[in-house]
């Protein structure tokens, strides 16, 4: 899951290891410009946004490809200034003081997202595995597709999601 780059081992899909620990690779907007047809269609309908709009590449791709409301994530400002790429590098990460970070690791968990889990894994080097899983977690249990947060039924093949 890795390659050279320069001379440097680089993880293949690491920009869709949020700074946070979202798994950006199950956001519909991901999804919806990956694995565009009517899934595109719908996300673009849904968001009031020219289908060549619904994009992003991931949090950690650069910030002309992120998708408008990660543009305006409040998350990245703040690792910015503090000069951090993830969150997990923060005194305030460490102590639960956050009130932002810890209020969007509720909001994530309730669609079945443990970022705060994501961010150790990360900084115990072991993002790499953790990308894998998610990937196999937030696929279709019938075709394989991957598949998104919210979607209650599979838009590749359109089996339902629900357990």
């Amino acid at each position: 899951m890795s390659r050279m780059r320069e001379g440097r081992r680089v993880m293949v899909g690491a920009n869709l290891v949020g700074r946070c620990g979202i798994y950006c690779g199950a956001c519909y907007v991901y999804r919806a410009f990956k694995d565009g047809g009517r899934f595109l269609d719908e996300t673009s309908e849904k968001q009031g946004a020219p289908r060549e709009e619904v994009r992003c590449g991931g949090c950690l791709g650069p910030v002309e490809d992120l998708w408008r409301n990660c543009r305006r994530c409040p998350v990245r400002p703040c690792l910015d200034e503090k000069e951090y790429v993830y969150c997990f590098e923060c005194r305030d990460f460490e102590d639960g003081s956050c009130e932002r970070y810890e209020g969007l690791s509720r909001f994530c968990g309730e669609r079945g997202e443990d970022i705060r889990a994501a961010m150790e894994r990360v900084r115990a080097g072991e993002a790499e595995a953790w990308l894998r899983e998610q990937d196999e977690k937030w696929r279709c249990p019938v075709c394989g597709g991957p598949t998104s947060w919210y979607e209650e039924a599979c838009h590749h093949c359109g089996e339902s999601l629900k357990a």
